[in-house]
């Protein structure tokens, strides 16, 4: 008997009785023969691969338990590139929900491209995923495209007119924040103490619950003004108040609240400098005080 017929009797194809001839199988039960061993070993690969996901993710467990250790509840990141690679393996982890707050006015370009696979990624793998933005993110074009992909993709998205703290939660459990609220590329805190994580989490659902869905959202030309009244106040403060910490003292919040405020109306505006937000504003009927003379941006 040659090495194919060998085969093929193998394969349940044909017959080779004692007298040394080949019989054929019925076509349809050998087809169905070969459907079912492919069947059996694809079985098999699923097993294998659902058994290697299980050990990944007890490893992954592992390995947190044994690099974190030293700062098992509250661990610092320095730095963007690491910051990308501790968000992706958050990401990557997570199994129920994502909260995100995102206070960049608009969107950087390479951050989009960078969160994007981590936001995806969860999307696909069906977890509840709800976002709160800066109005003002929303008339960025690229920002908005990538907001609209996402609602798509299944996210829920809504905005708030005012200035918010970036903050990323992951199954409730773990929370990312800026190491520096005025300087977010110097990298971020993760936080995994049960009692600060709720607080962060209680934060996120009291932003949430102010927010609107972005659907209701028009800020076309011709919109209505997207200014709110802190905002309002702020720019009033720029073209009245010479001295930051003045203005902080009469808004009643601290000198770094202030220039955040600041930063976020120059952006609501598309300013460079603070004596331009004013002028802009005042153009558009927003702003009735006359703004300052001009000064350092």
């Amino acid at each position: 008997m040659n090495s194919s017929v060998r085969r093929l009797a193998a394969l349940g194809l044909v017959h080779v009785p004692g007298d040394g001839s080949v019989v054929a199988v019925d076509p349809a039960i050998g087809v169905e023969r070969l459907i079912e061993d492919a069947l059996s070993g694809l079985r098999a690969r699923m097993r294998d691969v659902g058994a290697a996901r299980s050990a990944v993710s007890e490893l992954g467990r592992e390995f947190q338990r044994s690099a974190h250790i030293s700062a098992a509840d509250i661990e610092q990141v320095a730095g963007g590139r690491e910051v990308w690679a501790r968000l992706d393996e958050l990401a990557f982890f997570a199994r129920q929900e994502v909260m995100a707050i995102h206070s960049s006015v608009p969107w950087r370009v390479q951050n989009i491209a960078a969160a994007r696979p981590l936001d995806m990624r969860c999307l696909r793998r069906g977890l509840t995923f709800r976002m709160v933005v800066v109005r003002a993110a929303l008339r960025d074009s690229p920002t908005r495209a990538y907001v609209d992909e996402l609602v798509s993709a299944g996210a829920h998205v809504r905005c708030v007119g005012e200035p918010v703290q970036r903050t990323i939660v992951y199954d409730r459990s773990q929370a990312v924040v800026p190491l520096d609220p005025g300087e977010k590329r110097r990298g971020a805190v993760v936080v995994r103490q049960p009692g600060l994580v709720t607080g962060i989490v209680d934060h996120f659902e009291r932003t949430w619950q102010s927010a609107v869905d972005i659907a209701s959202v028009d800020d076309g030309p011709g919109g209505e003004c997207p200014l709110s009244d802190l905002d309002k106040r702020v720019l009033e403060m720029l073209s009245r108040v010479d001295k930051d910490e003045v203005a902080a003292r009469e808004l009643g919040v601290s000198l770094r609240t202030f220039q955040r405020y600041v930063a976020h109306v120059m952006a609501q505006l598309g300013a460079s400098t603070r004596f331009q937000a004013a002028v802009r504003a005042k153009e558009r009927g927003w702003l009735v005080v006359p703004p300052a003379t001009p000064g350092p941006g």
